[in-house]
């Protein structure tokens, strides 16, 4: 048979000719496969979700929730795009260590549940922001705290409608947090709800704060001022509360809260949250108070709770911290007594 082939130059053409053909479609479906076509192009397009005819304007993003721009901007630039109809312009402050700007309504319509979130280089991610609905054209301000926070560059977001209530890895819900920490009103003074992130309280006439970010269902507490200052210098008892969350609860807890000083060969601090769900009361004894913080730990159905506090403001008139374990984590305030 093979001798009979090679004797045939008309048979011969044709079967080069057809191996030549069935090499090129061989190439091009293992192309289309593995680089250029199919869904190469369609996930990685550059003028897709994240090229800029698709980052900016009503009809780059959807009215659910979004993503954030893959855009990264310096610590001195500025962002300025229009997402869903939400316009965004938002800048860092050095000096207070905050992300501030405003966002608008650029549309005809009331646009429901609009919030902001920030995500920094450094992997953190500040947000969202307690979501409201906006009427047309209608601005709020926006202020995302970063204090201590080491990043390079960074990149923002509006949220519209019902979506984002997760983050990216399936973590945290942001927005239920959000909705239940501002829906507590703090009872003692100038104390108010820290905007933005998921649990926080603050006195700016103390200029003392406390909160937690959260970023893939971890949650990271946070103190100002960062270093420690404001040492007491007699007995006395701080009166407040607890605010927080226990277990999967996404309904925030409140009780009372107190710090009493005792001044004596060291200055100590007690610290005790009462009524926190299941745990009852928790107390934290004889923690030594140094520059004005103070940190200890306590142990309640076998497991392990830590708290660090801060005293500020004039004659160190306010405490602020924030006491968390691995079911429970809130933030405390109070003023002297």
């Amino acid at each position: 048979m093979a001798l009979y082939i090679l004797q045939n130059p008309a048979r011969l053409a044709v079967i080069a000719l057809l191996a030549i053909g069935l090499a090129a479609c061989s190439a091009t479906s293992e192309s289309g496969r593995e680089g250029g076509g199919g869904e190469g192009l369609g996930e990685h397009a550059g003028s897709g979700e994240h090229g800029q005819g698709g980052e900016s304007g009503e009809g780059g993003e959807s009215g659910e929730g979004g993503e954030e721009s893959a855009t990264q901007y310096t610590r001195t630039q500025t962002y300025d795009e229009t997402r869903a109809g939400a316009r965004l312009v938002l800048r860092y402050d050095a000096a207070t260590q905050t992300f501030t700007g405003t966002v608008t309504n650029t549309t005809n319509a009331t646009l429901s549940r609009v919030r902001v979130e920030v995500h920094l280089s450094n992997g953190v991610e500040l947000g969202p922001t307690t979501p409201m609905d906006l009427a047309p054209g209608q601005t709020i301000d926006v202020s995302l705290p970063a204090t201590g926070q080491n990043f390079a560059t960074w990149g923002a977001h509006p949220e519209v409608g019902s979506g984002g209530e997760s983050t990216a890895e399936g973590g945290e819900r942001h927005a239920g947090n959000s909705d239940s920490m501002a829906a507590f009103t703090p009872g003692f003074g100038d104390w108010a709800v820290v905007d933005g992130v998921p649990l926080g309280i603050e006195s700016k006439g103390h200029g003392l704060k406390a909160w937690y970010t959260s970023q893939g269902g971890v949650w990271t507490p946070h103190l100002s001022p960062p270093g420690p200052q404001h040492q007491p210098t007699g007995n006395a008892t701080w009166t407040g509360e607890w605010a927080g969350y226990y277990g999967s609860d996404q309904a925030i807890g409140t009780g009372a809260a107190n710090v009493t000083v005792t001044l004596g060969a060291t200055t100590e601090a007690d610290l005790t949250l009462e009524d926190v769900p299941t745990l009852g009361t928790l107390q934290w004894n004889d923690m030594q108070v140094t520059d004005g913080r103070f940190t200890g730990s306590t142990a309640a159905n076998a497991k392990n709770y830590e708290a660090v506090g801060q005293f500020g403001g004039a004659n160190q008139a306010g405490v602020v911290g924030h006491a968390s374990g691995t079911d429970f984590r809130s933030v405390f305030y109070g003023n002297k007594d």
